[in-house]
């Protein structure tokens, strides 16, 4: 039993030494400064992706289809048109909320302030969407009800529990139903269906047949009475702003790709099970990629090439519509979270692609390599552009276990000068006869 124990605490002694050991040596071993960089740019990178899909939520809380006028039409004309979609609710019809932006000035019981007012029939959170701090928003059916955002409230009454209080608006009292998150000094007032008085400039469209294009908006449009719109607003910056939220991560899925297709061609069958198993995990991402997408930006036949040509068009149609908008505080507010996103996008690429950038270093000086500060966007822009063409390769030519033949391997060096001169750059060292650089 003792000569047991011996053994055991010997066999323990010995493994903890082995652990110190390689711990020490993993220490000894590790760049710190190198791996505080990598750690700092993934968490950069997690951040921007998280705020960038937050920024996306935010865009898509507004209604993906909107018209304009120039010229307001009459709430006799906005009455009607929702009639027209009562009688045709049975078929998978529009449902309208109209609303015009004006100024007016609000007095409450002991101040007094001049403030942006969006008139609205209709639901009101898809005129502004917002999270109510207290209350809620006036119903479809209220019309002596109003909300104000938190700015608002405390430049009236000094905070925001104000639920319940009346305020004149315009010279008529009203009583705010809830109070909303704002930096803007902003009412939303809500019109009974049946005010014939007020008048409109914008509409919002809900519901509707699945797979909406422009077309069934304009004919929609032109059978409720409400004639041709200005402007016909169908969500193109909602999907481009999802696209940019993925980029990203796109591109180091098809660095990385690139990297293992690279790895994997000295066995072609490892080669087709890793392009097996990518293709089932394309196929089961699909789905939730395409839904992403408005319905008019997928086509019926993938093979339809000029589909492709007109859907550029009419995104960029799309795109000068929203940037010729006229200033409401809605559409800023719009805009605001376009720009954001953009800025989230350029500073999330900009950290994928430092990632490569390190990756492809990391991987060039095992092999003796060399790069110069200048040629690394040209090395991995290149590197990712040979990914595509492997894909392909792989795709259109399969390679069988009989007829395989190693490609020719490139030295570092030479592999980092051929890519600068690929890409119209001067390499700044040349390779000599004897294997080493002239400078």
């Amino acid at each position: 039993m003792a000569e047991a124990l011996v053994s055991y605490k010997n066999l323990s002694v010995a493994v903890t030494l082995s652990v110190k050991a390689a711990l020490s040596q993993w220490i000894r071993r590790v760049n710190y400064k190198r791996l505080l960089t990598d750690a700092l740019l993934w968490c950069a990178l997690a951040v921007f992706i998280i705020l960038g899909v937050m920024n996306v939520g935010a865009l898509r809380s507004y209604p993906l289809i909107s018209l304009r006028y120039a010229t307001p039409f009459s709430g006799k004309t906005a009455y009607q048109a929702r009639q027209y979609s009562v009688e045709h609710s049975d078929d998978d019809t529009f449902w309208p909320t109209f609303w015009h932006e004006t100024q007016a000035g609000l007095a409450g019981e002991y101040s007094s302030a001049y403030a942006v007012c969006i008139l609205f029939s209709g639901d009101a959170s898809l005129v502004w969407p917002a999270r109510y701090i207290t209350g809620t928003a006036p119903g479809v059916t209220d019309g002596a009800g109003c909300a104000v955002s938190s700015a608002l409230a405390w430049e009236l009454w000094g905070g925001t529990d104000v639920a319940g209080t009346e305020v004149e608006i315009g010279g008529e009292t009203r009583t705010v139903r809830g109070v909303f998150e704002g930096d803007d000094l902003l009412a939303l007032v809500s019109v009974r269906d049946e005010d014939t008085t007020q008048s409109f400039t914008a509409v919002e469209l809900s519901g509707g047949p699945s797979g909406i294009v422009r077309s069934d908006v304009r004919r929609y449009a032109s059978a409720a009475g409400l004639g041709t719109p200005d402007n016909i607003l169908m969500g193109t910056p909602v999907a481009l702003a999802s696209a940019l939220a993925a980029l990203p991560i796109f591109i180091l899925s098809l660095y990385g790709l690139g990297l293992c297709i690279a790895r994997l061609r000295t066995r072609p069958a490892a080669l087709r099970t890793g392009m097996l198993m990518a293709l089932i995990m394309f196929a089961f991402f699909l789905p939730g990629l395409l839904d992403i997408l408005p319905g008019w930006m997928i086509p019926t036949r993938w093979s339809d090439f000029s589909f492709w040509g007109e859907l550029a068009s009419q995104v960029g149609t799309d795109l000068r519509e929203y940037l010729v908008l006229s200033p409401t505080l809605r559409d800023v507010e719009y805009k605001i979270l376009l720009l954001k996103q953009a800025g989230i996008a350029f500073l999330s690429v900009g950290c994928a692609l430092s990632i490569c950038f390190r990756w492809h270093s990391r991987a060039a000086g095992k092999h003796g390599g060399r790069f110069d500060t200048g040629g690394r966007f040209s090395c991995v822009a290149g590197i990712l552009f040979k990914s595509v063409l492997r894909l392909l390769q792989v795709v259109k030519h399969p390679v069988s276990d009989g007829d395989y033949t190693p490609p020719e391997v490139i030295p570092p060096k030479e592999a980092g000068v051929l890519t600068q001169l690929a890409f119209g750059k001067t390499p700044t060292s040349r390779r000599s006869v004897g294997g080493g650089y002239d400078k």
